[in-house]
């Protein structure tokens, strides 16, 4: 069983404003840093920046006790429909129409071999289409990643609840 940071041995002592010596909300950034003990309106503030998200080790201590908190994500099919929501899903369609679209023209035998035809004998010119065909393959994937991202930060909401 592994144990939860503020159990591990070694660990400096913090004071938080409110209340009892280490009494307050901790977590562990993605560096693996410890932030804490924090009030509930800075880890709501840090909450807010995008650092605590779902898979963030959160935790809360109070009079010595340690309550584990399990940050989780919800669809929300009504923020789905929001202008902020749409607009996240219409860029998101705008660019997997495009790589769609980039992958049809590709599977075209004919206008591969009109395209090979115009290229023989100029190999810089080949291996500059060819090189530019792949850095548009790979720009669209990760747009679309980020564009992942957006959209399900746009049309689910997080919840937190103690384990």
């Amino acid at each position: 069983r592994e144990l939860w940071p503020a159990q591990q041995a070694g660990m400096a002592a913090q004071t938080s404003s409110t209340g009892p010596p280490n009494d307050g909300y901790y977590f562990r950034d993605e560096t693996g840093q410890l932030h804490g003990p924090l009030t509930r309106f800075q880890y709501e503030a840090w909450t807010l920046r995008g650092a605590i998200r779902p898979g963030t080790r959160v935790w809360r201590q109070q009079a010595g006790s340690m309550y584990p908190i399990k940050i989780s994500r919800r669809f929300r099919p009504g923020k789905l429909l929001s202008p902020r929501g749409c607009g996240a899903c219409t860029e998101w369609l705008m660019v997997a129409s495009t790589l769609a679209a980039l992958g049809f023209l590709v599977s075209i035998r004919k206008l591969r071999d009109e395209i090979g035809k115009e290229m023989e004998g100029q190999r810089v010119t080949a291996v500059f289409f060819f090189a530019l065909l792949a850095v548009t393959v790979a720009m669209t994937v990760a747009t679309m990643r980020k564009l992942s991202k957006r959209v399900a930060d746009e049309t689910t909401q997080v919840f937190e609840s103690e384990v």
